[in-house]
């Protein structure tokens, strides 16, 4: 039977960036997660011709054409890739890329060639252009704290990846409103907002080494949610003039309050959301938390997702093949 890869790659939550692009000096930079679930899930296997299937097949087809263009891959027989699990995209948890990745990686095993560092794997499949949270996760896991593009278009600098300690939960809430920022409408916003104050940037920057970096390091819970929340708050800040606030709607709004209010610290909207997360301390804590939840009356439609972070980064092995 046909040899065939499989491929599970962590999604990202995406905290916060530290600036946008600049004409002087990084632009992006910012900090973020990979956790364990959701996941994005592709199989690779050589077929007679090209073939994608499964959800958001037409893009995995895509970045599969992307990647065999390159020189290392002049000859590369046709594939056939089954998308076997991928989250909504726009949804905050940068699924996109990681099935970008996903696919291209698939691409080097089946080749038995070795997977490449991450800026130019996320060339590859033309990611990595503002965050390189995605990026750098993928193949390492954790939390990532990358400083920025030094030039423009080369992929954020990943200055520290730390493991996330394993009893830690998040929750991950997403309510039923309109996928966050993507494509066209998400360039013209940046190109619309007005820049960073370098005062903003150093403060999150001292954030997230003084005390995020840290508290991960000492597992100290309580200093790591107030961190994060700060950080993401602040940097939220600096989309205002597109979102209207720290976050990207007053239903959001009003869900970080609540859980704020009901005692919970490292709460925040990953990228452009909708997604919100909030951490808490354990699986227990996590279970009371989702029930509490259900049960109020303004977030009884929330969809809740209990998951912890990803450590290892993408998975690979080796099955059997299948017919189409």
């Amino acid at each position: 039977m046909t040899r065939a890869v499989r491929i599970s790659a962590p999604c990202r939550l995406h905290f916060g960036l530290l600036r946008f692009g600049e004409n002087v000096g990084a632009s992006f930079g910012g900090l973020g997660m990979m956790i364990d679930q959701p996941r994005v899930e592709v199989d690779l296997q050589p077929a007679p011709q090209w073939e994608a299937v499964g959800p958001m097949a037409d893009r995995a087809l895509e970045f599969a054409h992307c990647v065999s263009q390159s020189d290392k891959f002049i000859g590369q027989s046709p594939l056939l890739i089954r998308v076997c699990n991928v989250p909504p995209a726009h949804c905050g948890l940068g699924s996109g890329t990681q099935l970008a990745l996903a696919v291209a990686h698939g691409i080097y095993k089946l080749q038995e060639l070795p997977t490449p560092a991450a800026d130019e794997l996320a060339a590859s499949v033309g990611r990595g252009k503002r965050s390189a949270v995605g990026s750098h996760g993928f193949l390492h896991g954790g939390l990532i704290w990358e400083t920025g593009q030094e030039q423009a278009g080369s992929l954020g600098t990943l200055a520290k990846h730390l493991a996330v300690p394993d009893d830690w939960r998040i929750l991950l809430i997403r309510l039923p409103q309109q996928a966050g920022l993507h494509g066209d409408r998400e360039g013209t916003a940046f190109k619309n907002l007005p820049p960073v104050p370098r005062a903003v940037t150093e403060k999150l920057r001292s954030i997230a080494e003084q005390t995020i970096l840290p508290a991960i390091e000492n597992a100290d819970f309580r200093s790591f949610g107030q961190g994060l929340y700060e950080y993401g708050h602040l940097s939220g800040n600096c989309f205002s003039a597109v979102q209207a606030g720290p976050f990207a709607s007053p239903e959001i709004s009003n869900l970080v309050g609540y859980l704020r209010n009901h005692g919970i610290q490292g709460v925040g909207q990953s990228s452009w959301g909708p997604t919100v997360f909030a951490f808490v301390e354990d699986q227990m804590a996590a279970t009371d938390l989702a029930n509490h939840i259900k049960h109020q009356q303004d977030f009884a439609a929330a969809e809740i997702t209990i998951t912890s972070a990803d450590n290892l980064g993408v998975k690979t092995r080796i099955i059997p093949g299948t017919s189409p």
